[in-house]
């Protein structure tokens, strides 16, 4: 062929195509491309991870132990590092608030929370740094619905422009109060000293103005393009069958096809090789100091000696640094420290303190001091073997229920591949050695790679210098009162390796006087500090040494010891809990810190919002009742306290027929009553106590009682409505105000949290009882803004009247009763918890299985009692409200 005829040949076949291009109808695939699995794998106890041909992974695990089940999915290339050219907008967030309480292509928001109701589950979702994950939990038998229900929100999320614009309102707002928050504040600004290039520097909520710019085109675009098969993790824990759940699963999804899919690039974060600080001043007469240092990823080996590191400088009262700024000089409120290892990006290894400001040289130099330790001098072997033991214990404990077996299993695929991860990692920190341990502190512990965060007080001038029915593995409670008055409830509960010991007696708050508040609190934690038998030390010793934890606290009406090991140590353990119990010496040294810890706590509280205002309800209340007096007491009280007002105390009320004793788990129970009989059972029976009567109502007010506190906390205000109402003993208005509670503030659905929520008035809205053996008070909390503060005392008002007039729906009634039974039968999953439910319904005089009785008292309430109920007692309250600027005084009830 000559030239020109190729030439013309190849203007022919250029013509030729674009007409075909033109002209020809569209291709048509023929390749099936339906979905199924393409893998499944047994991986043992019970835990099944299977693949789809869309790249969704399914981790299914059977857990029997309790008739619940949760539905999870966990959403990859999402959270506030993974924005993409969204970053710093905080949309995974947003998309988050939208897709977990928003309505779908398939159903309308009312709708999905009526099934949810149906089921009487829960349902929520979060946000991190790295991914976006939504659950719902629910009884095993009907796991479908929610796995239905989850499935729908990962697919067809329909982003109504109603629904957009409330939760845009709602998540401005919430990001306004983290910046009253000190741990937020802090942990913000050691991620911005950290990295320098990594998005992981940005908020996981984003800047507001950034926040403010992106729109519901947007949050559609960032949903369609993230939210695609091969970025989900689904996981379903609990009483199921594996083969049905994967059944359920694959027909649900059936339908999503695999994307494109969009996720970003990560920028690697440039070595630190100098030391960076920051001073934030913030409302509160405390300091919290945090010293971070650059290290590794997940993926990095010395992930396990540094983690024993963290473990060993601040692991529990016996602890380097709990011991030397807690127990030998009380310098600090609170001392931590963490390794934090993400698997995309470096972690930082850090150490914190709370205290004064007059604390700050002393406590920065023991700090560096206790750090500088770990890279001079290897541990000893008995204090590397508590660590350990302290961290297999932590492993047990978090791995209790069913949501946090999910949540284990869908994080550590995500981050490793393996939704086992947990059993190397334990292995790995059983072979750390004492030499690692020391190699990596000289590695990473480095003052010239110190990152410094200080939150001062504002004109400080630092900166500048589950189940009720019984297994196989359970026994019913056997409760007995043995001669001198004490009262013993025995459960066995196999379910994990655990025994809880928890030891009751009336009178907490309750106990003390108006000159000696504070004192139960000061007492309960002054007996743990030394015994006839054991030092304050070996205490704290022992129970770090084996990954034990044990405590003695008060609140308002009770005081009680607690105490959860590992099943080998139960013997052992209860030696210690009962010279605890029984022969405190309450040392005078160690009296004193303890006093001066507790002074360092109450003025601390002015530092947390909620706090805050509660101290400030309490000098509203009436000084004959409990609620008058706080926790902790006042620094005046307190400070005139002495060692023998706590051994008076003591003796008063730690006596065997004022105690309620409860051990449940892994135990044998005949054996561990013989054992409490030998020692409990030899203490004498105090025949002069006595605990008073009380009324069963608090006193009525003729109108409100209005007053504020004003406050430095910027950008927010916190609104507190207390109407005083019955005692514990009043069952059947108990009953109505539960449900009133519920209607009004019971989360997603309730009335009074979709209106305020939903248009962008509160962060939060919550009600609750402060009751007791003395009739308390039903307080309405929540979080606003100083401008809009009397406008939700108002509403909140309002909520009222409109029930006092118009009465409840029966079928709003009944869906919220059905809704608050079922999620009760969730409530106390573990042994600890069943243990305290019993021991405090047994103190109260309610009976130990009072419990039980729920459901049936919830049945018995009507819509008429309940607005009875609120004719009764929500007429007149007190109405407080503390922001930086006065609130204009609410209208009249």
């Amino acid at each position: 062929m000559t030239r020109l005829a190729a030439f013309c040949f190849g203007l022919l076949f250029v013509a030729s195509s674009a007409f075909a291009q033109e002209k020809a109808p569209p291709v048509e695939h023929r390749a099936a491309t339906t979905v199924s699995y393409s893998s499944k794998e047994d991986l043992g106890k019970g835990i099944t991870l299977a693949k789809m041909t869309n790249g969704l992974t399914v981790i299914v695990q059977e857990n029997h132990a309790a008739p619940l089940a949760t539905a999870r999915a966990y959403v990859k290339n999402t959270g506030g590092a993974f924005e993409g050219r969204f970053l710093g907008a905080g949309i995974s967030h947003l998309v988050e608030h939208l897709v977990a309480g928003g309505s779908t292509t398939k159903r309308s928001e009312d709708e999905i929370q009526a099934i949810v109701d149906s089921l009487g589950g829960r349902t929520n979702a979060f946000t991190s740094n790295n991914l976006t994950a939504y659950f719902i939990d629910s009884p095993g038998d009907k796991v479908d619905s929610a796995i239905e229900l989850v499935a729908d929100m990962m697919q067809y999320a329909a982003f109504n422009e109603e629904e957009y614009r409330r939760e845009m309102e709602v998540v401005q707002r919430e990001l306004e109060m983290g910046e009253s928050e000190r741990s937020r504040v802090g942990y913000q600004r050691m991620k911005e000293l950290v990295y320098t290039v990594s998005p992981m520097r940005v908020p996981i909520i984003g800047y507001l103005s950034v926040l403010q710019k992106i729109t519901r085109d947007d949050v559609v675009a960032f949903y369609r393009s993230r939210y695609v098969p091969q970025n989900i993790v689904f996981v379903v824990v609990g009483d199921v069958d594996t083969k049905a759940v994967l059944a359920s699963v694959l027909e649900n999804f059936k339908e999503f096809r695999r994307s494109r899919g969009e996720g970003p690039v990560l920028p690697e974060e440039p070595l630190q090789i100098s030391p960076r600080s920051v001073a934030v001043q913030m409302e509160g007469d405390v300091v919290d100091l945090s010293l971070a240092f650059p290290t590794v990823p997940l993926q990095d080996p010395d992930l396990y000696a540094l983690d024993v590191a963290s473990f060993i400088l601040a692991r529990g009262d016996s602890s380097r640094l709990a011991k030397r700024l807690k127990i030998d000089k009380p310098l600090a409120t609170s001392v931590s420290s963490s390794s934090y290892t993400p698997d995309f990006v470096r972690g930082w290894f850090d150490v914190s303190a709370t205290f004064t400001p007059e604390n700050m040289d002393e406590i920065q130099g023991i700090l560096l001091e206790e750090l500088d330790r770990l890279i001079s001098t290897p541990v000893e072997q008995e204090e590397l073997a508590k660590a350990k033991r302290q961290m297999a214990a932590a492993f047990v404990f978090g791995n209790q229920t069913v949501q946090d077996q999910a949540n284990s299993l869908g994080r550590n695929y995500l981050s490793t591949g393996d939704p086992t991860f947990d059993e190397e990692y334990l292995a790995g920190i059983e072979g750390v050695t004492a030499e690692q341990v020391q190699a990596v502190a000289k590695k990473y512990i480095s003052v010239d790679r110190m990152n410094t965060v200080m939150i001062e007080p504002i004109g400080s001038s630092l900166g500048t210098e589950l189940a009720n029915e019984e297994s196989p593995n359970e026994t019913p409670v056997v409760a007995k009162t043995l001669p001198n008055g004490l009262t013993v409830l025995v459960k066995r509960n196999g379910t994990a390796p655990l025994v809880t010991m928890q030891a009751f007696v009336k009178g907490g708050v309750i106990a003390d006087t108006a000159k000696t508040s504070g004192l139960a609190s000061l007492t309960a934690s002054t007996m743990e500090k030394g015994t006839e038998k054991f030092t304050g030390e070996q205490i704290a010793n022992y129970f770090d040494s084996i990954g034990g934890q044990f405590s003695v606290n008060s609140q308002r009406n009770s005081s009680y010891l607690q105490c959860t090991v590992l099943k080998e140590d139960f013997a052992e353990s209860f030696d210690y809990l009962f010279e605890v119990y029984a022969k405190p010496t309450f040392p005078k040294e160690q009296f004193e810190k303890v006093k001066a810890l507790q002074l360092a706590q109450i003025a601390a509280r002015g530092s947390n919002p909620q706090a805050e205002i509660m101290d400030f309800f309490a000098t509203k209340v009436p000084d004959a009742l409990p609620y008058s007096r706080t926790v902790m007491g006042t620094k005046e009280t307190v400070a005139s306290l002495t060692d023998d007002d706590c051994r008076k105390l003591h003796a008063t009320y730690f006596v065997p027929n004022n105690t309620v004793l409860a051990i449940f788990g892994d135990i044998d129970p005949e054996k561990t009553m013989s054992l409490v009989e030998s020692t409990f059972g030899s203490l004498q029976k105090s025949e002069s106590f006595s605990w008073p009567k009380f009324p069963e109502q608090a006193p009525k007010l003729d109108a409100n009682k209005i007053a504020h506190l004003t406050n430095q906390k910027k950008n927010t205000a916190l609104v507190l409505v207390a109407y005083p109402t019955s005692s514990i003993y009043d069952e059947k208005d108990r009953a109505s105000i539960e449900m009133l509670q519920s209607v009004l503030t019971g989360g997603l659905g309730a009335r009074l949290y979709g209106e305020l929520r939903g248009e962008g008035l509160v962060y939060y809205v919550f009600g609750f009882q402060l009751t007791g053996f003395a009739p308390g008070y039903f307080v309405f909390l929540a979080q606003t803004r100083p401008e809009t503060a009397d406008e939700v005392i108002e509403r909140i008002q309002a909520s009222l009247k409109k029930i006092e007039k118009e009465g409840i729906p029966q079928k709003e009634f009944d869906e919220v009763r059905d809704k608050m039974i079922t999620s009760h039968s969730m409530k106390n999953q573990t042994a600890t918890s069943q243990a305290f439910q019993a021991a405090i319904d047994e103190l109260y005089g309610l009976g130990y299985d009072f419990d039980r009785s729920y459901p049936e008292r919830l049945k018995k309430a009507t819509p008429e009692d309940v607005v009875d109920v609120v004719k009764k007692y929500f007429q007149h309250a007190i109405i407080l409200t503390a922001s930086p600027t006065k609130a204009a005084s609410p209208k009249a009830n």
